[in-house]
């Protein structure tokens, strides 16, 4: 009893899923920084498939993120919402990147975006 059974709110996943589908990720955005990996990854990669402009800042702040991963991630949804804003934070973020994988991610993302 005490706890409200899943179909009340939905699975995030789906949600993600759905508002992916439909090209329109604001009603996820907050979902970038779920504790959950998984649903943070999914919520971070649906913002750059919808051109998400909402989470252009939040995204921008979490080229930071502890993880690198997430970090990989980020400078790939920045690059698909085509913020050219972004190119200077993720060229930034690129130069001090430990993390080959990430570093590569993030040099895939500035290639991608167009000149500022």
């Amino acid at each position: 009893r005490g706890r409200l059974p899943m179909f009340i709110f939905g699975n995030k996943a789906s949600k993600i899923a759905k508002c992916a589908q439909k090209g329109n990720g604001n009603p996820v955005v907050k979902l970038i920084k779920d504790p959950d990996m998984t649903v943070r990854l999914a919520a971070i990669d649906c913002m750059g498939a919808t051109r998400c402009h909402a989470a252009s800042n939040d995204l921008i702040n979490m080229l930071q993120d502890p993880n690198a991963e997430v970090r990989a991630h980020v400078a790939g949804a920045l690059a698909g919402i085509g913020d050219v804003h972004a190119k200077a934070h993720i060229a930034n973020a690129s130069a001090v990147e430990k993390n080959a994988e990430t570093k590569a991610a993030m040099i895939k993302a500035i290639s991608q975006l167009k000149d500022f």
